[in-house]
Formats: structure tokens, C-alpha cells, sequence
């Protein structure tokens, strides 16, 4: 038992070695492409103004601006309406009763948009001023067709948004090195730009248009095995967005994205997500089990995942967590992984917007 426990231990360790690892390529000079920033918003009132100021601080602002209302249930469309009267290039538009969700949203703009580039973000987020210049450039190489970006969480405090940042930091830099080897474990579609020809070539999300997630990486993917590793880049381009609020919350948003886990087009993210919750699940059998080896191999493995996630903080200019928040994350992890995927199995139900899925 204990040499299996330290095969799948090195598998992960191997995984961590293998993507965790980037060096971002420099930008090069913006080119000559029409920008077309979509905005699938729902139940979003709130949110959309801080997300569309920053948006028209921009550098290199969009040429459009694509807020396409969920039948949110606030004053969402109202909001999109009234900053609409104030710029031309801002197009509000519902989903007619027939069509709901991200994808139906992404799709309904996306159709009707004639922009060279297509870059999709979130209606909870906040741009950096050159995020659209950082992000737009590297399609001066006619090669690229997706480029990725990073997302991190604002420092509220609190155990439960210290352990998101520092889970989002990892994967954030898990997700840069995939990219850069070619093989992209996932993506964010908080902030992801893409040619619209590529997604009308690779027949955008295929099969998986009716799952509630996979609006991002499921399409990163199928673009990679159609046009090969060449066509990804990752850039330094930076959005901020808010944790969620309650651990309820995060078991849900992590159901959601779990949901989608048997239709990765691709063999690296099913397999790396089965050996993530194996080794942690490993952690806590080890522990009463062998507790000294399992000791010496919980420190190996957060040693890799810490290192990790300190490069992406300094990349993405955010603020340090404690040392009790890396050990509170270190400790909760296994357990954390565990539950959720366990819950993933016996019963994947799960609540976003409002709605309920299964």
C-alpha cells in the first residue's frame, strides 16, 4: 500500500513539476483587429458598473462592448441600457426565453459581432488599465488564436477567502505553465480572448454547449487540437474578481466546474484531476496509516504547491497571504479535495444564478 501511496504522490509531484512552470513571452505591438469584449451577465446590477468603468479606462479600449442580459431577475438590463445611451459601443441585448446560461449569452454576441477578436470576461471583475493591450497584442502573430490571462481574487480577509486566494493563486500558475507546454489543464473565462473565426471553426463548445460550465477551457482545448500548441499564448493581462462568500458557495462553484469533467476533449485534465483528489485523497489515509512517510510527503508536495502559488501572487502583484493562512490552506487542502470530490461523485447537484443544476 505504502509503494502505491508513493506512486500516485510522485505522479502529482510530476504534474506539478511538468506544468508549473512559465515565463511569460514579451507582448508585441498591438495590431490592426477589431475587439469585441462580451459580458454575459446575470443578477449583476451591481457589479456591471464597477466592471464597464474600468473597461473604458483602457489603454486600448474595446471597439465593442457586448452585455448580453440572462434573464437576470435585478435591474441588470436596466444598468446595461442606461451606460448604453451613454457610448455608442456598448450593445445591450437579452436572451429570448428560449436560451439561457453562459454559453447561449457568449454565442447570441458572438453571432452578431463582426470584431476580428473576441474577448470574454465576467461581469464581477475589475481591468486593469492595459489589461486589453496585454491581452490583444499577442494576435499580432497570425499563429495565435486563444490567448489566457490571469485572474486573482481581492484580499477580503477571512480564512475562507485566504484559502480560495491561495488555491486560485496555484492553479492560476498550473494553468500558464499547461499553456505553455501545450497541454491546457483549464482556463478562466473571466478573462479570454480568442479569434472569432477559431471559434466558428472549431464549432465553438461541439457537444458540450448545454453544460453550465466549460464556456472557457473546454474551448481552449478543442482550439489546441485543432490548430496545435502553437496557437496558445498566456499573457500578463490581470482581472480582480471577489471570493466567494460562503463555503457553501464555493462547494457550489466548484460542483460547476466539475460538472463538466467527462467532456474534456483532451486525456490531461480527467486524468490530472483524478490524480490531484487520489494523491490528497492518499494524504488522509496515509496519515493513520504510515504517518511518518505520509508527514515527509505532505511537506514535499506543499512545498511544489507553495512555491507555486508564491509565483503567481508576485505575478499578479497581489498582496501575500500569512503564514497561518498557508498553513490553514496546507492543512485544509486534502480534506478540502477530498469532500468535494466525493460530493462530485454521490451527489453533483449544485445551484448558480439562481438555478438549480444536476
Amino acid at each position: 500500500m505504502l509503494y502505491l501511496l508513493f506512486l500516485v504522490w510522485g505522479g502529482y509531484g510530476y504534474l506539478l513539476w511538468r506544468w508549473g512552470r512559465w515565463r511569460l513571452r514579451p507582448a508585441p505591438s498591438l495590431p490592426a483587429l477589431r475587439v469585441a469584449v462580451v459580458i454575459p451577465a446575470r443578477n449583476e446590477a451591481l457589479n456591471l458598473p464597477i466592471c464597464l468603468a474600468s473597461l473604458l479606462r483602457q489603454s486600448r479600449q474595446p471597439d465593442e462592448i457586448w452585455i448580453v442580459d440572462d434573464h437576470s431577475e435585478d435591474d441588470t438590463w436596466q444598468v446595461a441600457c442606461a451606460w448604453a445611451a451613454r457610448y455608442s459601443f456598448i450593445y445591450p441585448c437579452q436572451l429570448p426565453p428560449s436560451e439561457k446560461g453562459k454559453k447561449a449569452a457568449l454565442r447570441h454576441a458572438i453571432s452578431r459581432t463582426t470584431a476580428d477578436i473576441i474577448l470574454t470576461t465576467d461581469a464581477d471583475t475589475e481591468h486593469e488599465a492595459d489589461t486589453v493591450a496585454n491581452i490583444v497584442a499577442y494576435f499580432t502573430d497570425p499563429a495565435i488564436q486563444v490567448v489566457g490571462g490571469w485572474v486573482r481574487l481581492r484580499a477580503l480577509g477571512g480564512w475562507l477567502g485566504e484559502f480560495q486566494r491561495i488555491e486560485l493563486a496555484g492553479l492560476m500558475g498550473l494553468t500558464a505553465g499547461s499553456w505553455q507546454g501545450g497541454e491546457p489543464i483549464t482556463a478562466n473565462g473571466a478573462l479570454l480572448a480568442y479569434r472569432r473565426l477559431a471559434f466558428e471553426v472549431v464549432g465553438g463548445w461541439g457537444p458540450a454547449y448545454a453544460s453550465p460550465s466549460g464556456d472557457d477551457d473546454l474551448l481552449v482545448q478543442r482550439i489546441c487540437l485543432h490548430y496545435g500548441k502553437e496557437a496558445l499564448a498566456f499573457s500578463p493581462a490581470l482581472v480582480t474578481t471577489n471570493p466567494a462568500p460562503t463555503w457553501r458557495a464555493l462547494l457550489h462553484q466548484r460542483l460547476r466546474w466539475l460538472s463538466k469533467r467527462r467532456m474534456y476533449p483532451t486525456f490531461w485534465t480527467p486524468w490530472g484531476l483524478r490524480l490531484v483528489a487520489l494523491a490528497q485523497m492518499g494524504l488522509l489515509l496515509g496519515l493513520f496509516l504510515y504517518p511518518l512517510p505520509t508527514a515527509l510527503a505532505w511537506l514535499s508536495l506543499n512545498a511544489g504547491q507553495i512555491w507555486i502559488a508564491y509565483r503567481s501572487f508576485c505575478q499578479m502583484r497581489s498582496p501575500l497571504p500569512s503564514w497561518k493562512a498557508w498553513l490553514f490552506t496546507a492543512i485544509a487542502y486534502p480534506l478540502y479535495m477530498t469532500l468535494l470530490a466525493l460530493i462530485a461523485l454521490v451527489r453533483p447537484s449544485f445551484s448558480w444564478k439562481g438555478r438549480s443544476y444536476s
